[in-house]
């Protein structure tokens, strides 16, 4: 039963929500790990009810560690993984049976790049794991397509070379593994070395797009049956001014080319459709000349409706595009521009919905400091519904964005973003935090009756309202620790429990925290990097700080 006092808590947080109701609940992912902080990379659907988000969770001199974390559509965070490596970056693909592959690319100084793949089952166990190497000497130097299919089939593309004399014979690969990681067909090509993208159509045909600039502008297209034989080779002839060039399949599986060119009346986009059965060109087309264009974002929905966003400088000010092509003839369908005099938003980012949704996503200004993160909610014949403005967590010389998102089983939209601190006077960042959250509109409810959505709690949203008010960090020492830690609470009313995780996200250890220190024998723990957790039982958002163990 609630006392009176809590009552009135949870109506002033009832209140709070309602002046700005369609954030559902906020979950912060800041590792407090100084100077450079946590960066939030990668947002993947895992389950109807579950996505999981990728996050570079520590600079350490040039080791770089990954938190992948899985949380329910309801904010609650499950589990986490943690992956390290030599100025490591990583790539995640959530697929096949609730799998999860990941490409984590070092680069260790003054050696080749080293290339490793894993595949997490959908507890974060890992099931499979590979180093990609080839027989001959051959190096290794760019991996630069991953992708899976259906069957949880893996597909990596990449460029290297060959020992050859005092000298080198470039070769681009492309490498095929079943969903266990083991190898069913690779090949080398030594005459086209610029292997950079990599589709795969519903029944298996594998597209490599070659992209070089020792043929540029043009681009060659390879087509590779399921079993690995050359079916066709073609070269399209592209424009010389072409300023970015990326590629899709479209429903059908013709191929989709686009970025953007340069031409007598400035910048615009261009979009060329290849066929599937033929390989020719169906139309090539250029859109919204400006002084300045650039293409940030162009995504298919489940219907083949194409959607391009823009940035446009124009001589009358600047602005943000939205418009949906039509797949089949490239005609525009509508075409929607935000003015950043108007919205002052700077979109980056299209997610796709179900039914007759859409979002795009990005950040609002407000003066040269500050800014919140943002998204706009549009039907998909161009009519605006909804503005939203993520939670504000920030203050003054902050900026506060959002990265990209997914949609939930009820359409609304997840997403991930970064809040960073500003320098007023070098206008460079401090330190960043990262996060995840839900919005939606505010029809459909926020979470303070009795019709709260599902996995939408009370406690939740005392959560969200609450996490901005405790700002100090956990901090462990001696760090690097040989046989005991001691860990600072810096907020024992909310905080009660201490836990300590393994870069696996496995538990090592865990005590109650009864005031502002606690204090952990590390007996049982080997070298190595783990992770301590303060948890709140009373829902806020677990601190975390990374420690290691040497001797």
């Amino acid at each position: 039963m609630k006392t009176p006092a809590s009552a009135f808590l949870l109506l002033l947080v009832c209140l709070q929500l309602s002046m700005d109701a369609q954030v559902q609940w906020y979950q912060s992912q800041d590792g407090h790990v100084q100077p450079n902080g946590t960066y939030a990379s990668q947002i993947q659907s895992l389950t109807p009810h579950s996505f999981v988000a990728a996050y570079l969770w520590q600079i350490n001199n040039e080791n770089y560690t990954w938190k992948i974390s899985k949380s329910t559509t309801g904010g609650a965070e499950q589990r986490a993984f943690f992956l390290s490596g030599s100025y490591a970056m990583m790539e995640m693909k959530a697929g096949y049976r609730n799998s999860i592959y990941l490409l984590i690319r070092s680069f260790p100084f003054a050696q080749d790049p080293q290339y490793t793949l894993y595949k997490l089952d959908s507890n974060l166990q890992v099931k499979a794991q590979r180093t990609l190497s080839f027989p001959n000497a051959y190096s290794l130097f760019n991996l630069n397509a991953f992708e899976t299919d259906k069957d949880g089939n893996v597909y990596l593309a990449g460029d290297g070379q060959y020992p050859d004399g005092p000298g080198y014979s470039p070769a681009s690969f492309i490498l095929k593994t079943d969903r266990n990681l083991v190898t069913r067909w690779s090949r080398m090509d030594s005459v086209s070395t610029s292997f950079a993208r990599i589709h795969i159509e519903r029944n298996g045909t594998v597209r490599i797009i070659e992209d070089s600039y020792t043929f540029f502008p043009d681009i060659r297209v390879q087509k590779i049956s399921a079993a690995g034989q050359l079916l066709q080779a073609r070269t399209y002839q592209a424009d010389p001014a072409r300023l970015s060039f990326s590629s899709t399949l479209d429903r059908d599986d013709n191929l989709l080319l686009y970025g953007t060119t340069e031409g007598p009346d400035g910048q615009s986009m261009y979009l060329y459709k290849v066929s599937r059965q033929t390989g020719n060109t169906i139309y090539r087309k250029n859109y919204f000349p400006a002084t300045g264009t650039n293409l940030d974002d162009l995504k298919l929905d489940e219907e083949g409706n194409i959607y391009a966003l823009l940035s446009q400088y124009l001589t009358t000010g600047s602005q943000c595009r939205l418009s949906r092509i039509r797949s089949r003839n490239g005609s525009l369908y509508w075409s929607q521009a935000f003015p950043f005099s108007q919205d002052s938003c700077i979109l980056k980012t299209i997610v796709t919905a179900g039914e007759d949704r859409l979002y795009v996503i990005g950040e609002r200004k407000s003066g040269p400091y500050f800014s919140k993160g943002f998204a706009l909610q549009l039907k998909k014949n161009g009519q605006r519904e909804e503005n939203f403005i993520a939670p504000d967590s920030v203050s003054f010389q902050r900026s506060h964005f959002l990265l990209q998102g997914i949609a939930d089983r009820e359409n609304r939209l997840i997403a991930i973003g970064n809040t960073n601190d500003l320098d007023s006077i070098t206008g460079g960042s401090s330190y960043f935090s990262s996060f995840a959250l839900r919005l939606a509109p505010a029809r459909h409810g926020h979470g303070c009756g009795t019709d709260d959505r599902p996995g939408m709690e009370s406690g939740t949203m005392a959560k969200t309202a609450a996490a901005e008010t405790v700002i100090a960090a956990a901090t462990v020492y001696p760090n690097p620790a040989q046989d005991r830690i001691t860990v600072t609470n810096p907020d024992p009313a909310h905080y009660n429990l201490a836990l300590i995780y393994d870069m696996s996200g496995n538990l090592q250890a865990q005590q109650a925290v009864n005031g502002t220190t606690a204090s952990f024998g590390l007996e049982r723990l080997a070298s190595g990097v783990y992770l301590l957790v303060l948890r709140s039982s009373k829902g806020l958002p677990d601190k975390s700080t990374v420690f290691a163990v040497k001797r």
